[in-house]
């Protein structure tokens, strides 16, 4: 989980559909209604939440899109950080701007990627099923604002979770930024963060970065120095943590980030600290 950028203002089309069901009057048969007659209203809602937040859940970094040879596969919906159902409030959290995020959906989805499913997938959907639900599906309808961490919320750098090489999440890093660690302890326990299912995910990550910096190292030959080595960590890093304006980035993004250590907070910081997008040619080593 890293920090997630959240949209500026509603799209125009959830601006006209708040015009015909005013925050005054709302009920929360009125996101039934957003989802009937706001059709459009929600689909742009979401596409919006997508592209702010390039491409990845706002929880567990996971693509909300899976590209297909039969076409994209949407495995994304809207999460609400504070429970929609909080009504009547001084703030309307239903469709509060700030409120909304695009999340995965938490390994649910099993006739879309299940063991029977024409598109198997065990990064988004793996038996046992209920234990490898996270993100929105195991947070549910809580009110979790004051025990987990908001993604908008999180600082830029360094990091608060630190991936290992065997999939886990280490939240130590939140002693830097003067983040509470019971939060972060409790992000991963509420959002099931380290389930088999994403811990799978995340090692397939750090194997096939393992892969790459293997062959690029032998290929130095046997003369390279631990020196060499360092200049080449930092050279990857360059080449696939170089964004470009207007590409996705990959999924697990933590996890390359804490692959290459020092040398990505190098880069990043390079960039201004400014969250940008992986080149679609760097990105297809991972």
């Amino acid at each position: 989980m890293k920090k997630v950028k959240q949209l500026q203002s509603a799209p125009a089309s959830l601006q006209d559909f708040l015009r015909e069901y005013p925050y005054e009057k709302r009920k929360i048969i009125d996101w039934k209604a957003f989802g009937n007659e706001g059709g459009q209203a929600k689909s742009d809602l979401i596409q919006a939440l997508d592209e702010v937040q390039q491409g990845l859940c706002a929880y567990c970094e996971i693509a909300l899109v899976k590209q297909t040879d039969k076409g994209p596969i949407y495995d994304r919906q809207i999460e609400h950080f504070h429970p929609k159902s909080d009504i009547p409030s001084s703030i309307d959290w239903m469709f509060e701007i700030s409120n909304l995020f695009a999340a995965c959906r938490g390994g649910s989805q099993i006739l879309m990627f299940g063991e029977d499913s024409s598109f198997k997938d065990d990064e988004r959907c793996l038996e046992p099923y209920q234990k490898n639900h996270s993100c929105g599906e195991t947070k549910k309808d809580d009110n979790l604002d004051n025990i987990i961490l908001k993604p908008s919320e999180l600082p830029v750098s360094p990091s608060l979770f630190v991936v290992s090489d065997d999939g886990g999440v280490d939240e130590k890093a939140c002693s830097q930024t003067g983040v509470e660690i019971t939060k972060a302890v409790m992000t991963i326990k509420r959002l099931n963060l380290d389930c088999v299912r994403l811990r799978n995910a995340r090692q397939a990550i750090w194997e096939k970065l393992n892969e790459v910096l293997a062959v690029e190292w032998e290929s130095l030959g046997d003369e390279a120095t631990d020196d060499d080595f360092e200049t080449l960590l930092a050279q990857l890093a360059e080449e696939m943590l170089t964004f470009e304006q207007n590409e996705g980035l990959p999924a697990f993004f933590t996890t390359i980030r804490s692959f290459f250590g020092v040398h990505a907070e190098t880069v990043l910081s390079q960039a201004s600290q400014t969250p940008r997008r992986f080149a679609n040619g760097k990105a297809s080593v991972i």
